[in-house]
């Protein structure tokens, strides 16, 4: 009996020694958790500090209930895990490696928040301890907020399918499932390159883009991006405005058919166009840019106005829902996700209006600048005025030289040293092959 003991320790201690991200020893005892009932689904935790702009200490007995989807098993999610329930997702800061050996995905947690913080890590939310390290919690003290109970469920958790051209604020930080993509650089990159943490690009049939972000630390760093179509697991993470998915493991990346892509030619014609609905919005139900939900453009693209100066509104006289940029006010009207790529030679084009009621009243077009990707483009000079009869009448402006990108970003930018009088902006366009003469063309929209 002694030596079959000793032959049975030796083999534990070489499992141990050589396997140490495959293997994880089990609880001894099935956890049971004994503490208060969940009060706060994620959801209401996320609405409630939504506009937080630093950390905040929760001071309250706040209790979340979730399930573990990412860990930091192979390498690739580092001091952190994710948790979600039937509401929403967020992340935790753990000042702690291999953190997978006692928190599996799958694991159900209760997580008492008291004490600790809520703050924003490149515009989302995530739990942790301000002032410490990178704001992550100790490991004893996230021990002791997250109680884990009954064994990991791994067989019971199903990422949420996703579109690219469908992705929403609640999904941020869920485990989810998006079908049908190729790694644009397939068969030929790795993973990561040059030692550091590395963004890949994912298409769909439509072209559009997602980046799968992977860690030099991860074990499948220096594997090579699979060929073809497939489908993905992963986080879906958003930093800053830019959606990206993070693999838990390479067996998140699932049969990919090894197919060389198709050639794809520039698609002609309009690609973008935001008319703003066709709500009605007189005075009194004038929402913010940031508060709009009916924008023809769905995500990735984004629209933000940080200022809260513009407003969605429509008045009289059939101009229909568009942005009305005040006079004398700072206001930048910000548009991101905009994929052009494929496109060929891309043309932007708006419609603008000048509220010019009084006898003497005068503007320039060019009084509203344009930004793309941050480099300020050329409008032509167009005075407009009362005596012209301008008053109210929409002028269409064309840009040619777009830039290709899958995350180009448009800022329609109205300072209060240029804008003396009121502006309305309304029908943004994109289209493809439309470049012509480098100019920019202003004519009337009759």
């Amino acid at each position: 009996m002694k030596q079959i003991g000793l032959l049975f320790f030796c083999l534990l201690s070489i499992l141990f020694t050589s396997c140490e991200r495959e293997y994880t020893p089990p609880p001894l005892t099935e956890p049971t958790y004994t503490g208060k009932f969940a009060n706060t689904t994620i959801k209401q935790l996320r609405e409630r500090y939504a506009k937080i702009t630093s950390p905040e200490l929760i001071a309250d007995e706040v209790i979340i209930r979730g399930v573990v989807t990412g860990n930091d098993e192979s390498g690739n999610i580092y001091k952190q895990i994710y948790l979600q329930d039937e509401t929403g997702a967020i992340n935790i800061g753990v000042d702690q490696n291999a953190i997978y050996g006692s928190y599996q995905v799958g694991q159900e947690v209760f997580v008492n928040l008291k004490d600790l913080y809520i703050l924003k890590y490149g515009d989302e939310l995530q739990i942790g301890l301000a002032k410490s390290q990178a704001n992550r919690i100790s490991w004893e003290v996230f021990k002791e907020k997250a109680q884990m109970n009954s064994w990991p469920k791994p067989q019971d958790l199903k990422p949420l399918p996703v579109t690219l051209d469908k992705l929403t604020d609640d999904m941020v930080h869920r485990l989810v499932e998006i079908k049908g993509v190729r790694f644009v650089n397939g068969g030929k990159n790795a993973f990561t390159t040059n030692d550091v943490t590395t963004n890949e690009e994912i298409k769909n049939k439509d072209g559009r883009i997602l980046i799968v972000r992977s860690s030099n630390f991860s074990d499948f760093a220096k594997d090579i991006l699979p060929q073809g179509e497939g489908s993905l697991y992963g986080i879906l993470g958003r930093f800053n405005g830019t959606w990206q998915l993070i693999l838990r493991t390479k067996r998140d990346v699932l049969a990919f058919d090894g197919k060389a892509p198709e050639v794809v030619q520039p698609s002609a014609g309009t690609f973008f166009k935001e008319t703003f609905g066709g709500g009605t919005y007189p005075s009194g139900n004038r929402p913010k840019i940031n508060d709009f939900k009916d924008f023809d453009m769905k995500a990735p693209v984004q629209y933000r106005e940080d200022a809260q100066v513009a407003d969605i509104r429509s008045i009289s006289g059939g101009y229909g829902a568009h942005i009305w940029l005040p006079a004398n006010r700072d206001a930048t009207v910000r548009i991101s996700g905009i994929n052009t790529k494929d496109k060929g030679a891309v043309t932007l084009s708006y419609e603008l209006t000048a509220n010019l009621f009084d006898a003497g009243a005068k503007a320039n077009l060019n009084q509203i600048q344009v930004k793309v990707n941050g480099v300020l483009m050329n409008v032509d000079s167009k005075e407009i005025s009362n005596a012209a009869g301008d008053n109210g009448k929409f002028y269409k402006i064309t840009i040619p030289g777009i830039p290709q990108g899958d995350n180009v970003v448009i800022e329609f930018v109205s300072s209060a040293a240029l804008n003396q009088v009121g502006f309305r902006l309304d029908n943004i366009q994109l289209e493809g092959t439309a470049g012509k003469g480098g100019e920019t063309i202003i004519v009337e929209k009759k």
